[in-house]
């Protein structure tokens, strides 16, 4: 097994990397890793061929969507495969905040956004633009102990294998000893680590305790960094008193906003040319902005819709998906748009409305039929 030590001093920059006298590793800036060109020629190609032209699947045979489509893989999988990070422009801004946090050591960060918003991506995405001489460990595991937190760090920077931790009976008191020694020691190396947690809404109080000694350690020393990644409720969980020392080491806050409409069209043509498409399928504006109504932006639900979107277009053997797969697919996600409070309570009330006069009619017709009836059993008991 290679040591830290080794891996580090095998990272250090040649000159072809750096230019002559310098000494710092050069970094791709952030917009490298999209060529401009990939989206751009996705759009000129985005023409399907007619329907006639693509041919349909054998009687007795039954492909997938990506056969049909001529997809390589799926190009809206819930993966967090960084090659499908798209460039928007509020994931870019965040992607800018992070890099930009992480240069300049500023000690604890916290990143919020909701539900599949694309966190986890961004935080893959942002770690293959760090420099070699930053060390990361992405925590996404949100029910770990205390003890397995510091565990997975150890594995992450190559301080321990898995197989040795397990061997052990190491306290927490012990590995955390552990994990700081070695923070300690990469500054005669020039270096830093870097541990994010995602999901962090999630933590138990114990390893918020071992965020919170993580913390200190970062503050004091510089070479350690923590990332709390997860959704709103994470401020709130933070804003608690018991935190209270935690909150205070907060230094940077961002928040991550879903995909804006007019960039929903080319995050849908980004993705499906890093998954392999030509031009057989696109996706027409009344369908964007559908799937933007029922998403909100958010890139997981715009995943689930237009996959399911792709199925459904594959069955019909169509080369443009319109608005009217993309109601079809939300119907069977059950993705339809929920009726609002106000809406809700209207529609009880006309419910109870037309009980009533029905119940008002239907005693009415009663009395008309039973009218003489009812005056006899009136006059006898008069009597």
């Amino acid at each position: 097994m290679v040591s830290p030590f080794d891996a580090l001093s095998l990272a250090k920059p040649s000159a072809a990397e750096t230019g002559a006298g310098s000494t710092e590793t050069v970094r791709r800036p952030l917009k490298d890793l999209i060529p401009p060109e990939t989206v751009q020629e996705a759009r000129r190609a985005r023409k399907p061929e007619s329907v006639a032209a693509i041919e349909p699947p054998a009687a007795d045979q039954t492909p997938t969507s990506e056969d049909f489509y001529g997809f390589d893989e799926k190009p809206f999988s819930l993966s967090t495969d960084p090659r499908f990070f798209f460039h928007s422009t509020p994931h870019d801004a965040v992607s800018q905040q992070l890099l930009t946090a992480v240069r300049k050591r500023e000690g604890l960060v916290v990143l919020t956004g909701e539900l599949g918003s694309g966190k986890t991506t961004l935080c893959r995405t942002v770690i293959e633009q760090l420099d070699r001489r930053t060390l990361t460990s992405l925590v996404t595991d949100p029910f770990v102990s205390g003890e397995d937190l510091l565990k997975t760090i150890l594995v992450d920077f190559g301080v321990a294998s898995r197989q040795e931790l397990a061997r052990g009976d190491a306290t927490c008191h012990e590995l955390s000893t552990a994990l700081l020694s070695f923070v300690e020691s990469l500054a005669p190396l020039q270096a830093s680590a870097i541990v994010i947690i995602d999901e962090a809404q999630n933590l138990p109080a114990d390893v918020l305790e071992q965020v919170r000694i993580l913390a200190e350690a970062g503050e004091a020393s510089t070479l350690l960094q923590v990332i709390l990644v997860g959704q709103p409720s994470l401020t709130t969980l933070l804003r608690r008193p018991e935190y209270a020392s935690l909150q205070q080491r907060v230094t940077v806050r961002s928040m991550l906003l879903p995909l804006p409409l007019d960039e929903l069209d080319d995050y849908v043509i980004y993705r499906m040319a890093v998954a392999g498409a030509g031009p057989r399928v696109q996706f027409d504006q009344p369908a964007i902005e559908r799937m933007y109504g029922l998403s909100k932006g958010l890139p997981r639900v715009v995943n689930l819709i237009a996959d399911r979107a792709l199925a459904r277009g594959a069955e019909l053997s169509s080369g443009v998906i319109d608005a009217a797969l993309i109601d079809a697919a939300a119907e069977d996600l059950d993705l339809g748009e929920p009726k609002s409070i106000g809406r809700r309570l209207a529609s009880n009330a006309a419910t109870v409305a037309a009980l009533a006069l029905f119940a008002l009619l239907g005693a009415g017709l009663a009395a008309l039929v039973f009218r003489e009836t009812f005056t006899r059993a009136l006059a006898l008991w008069r009597h």
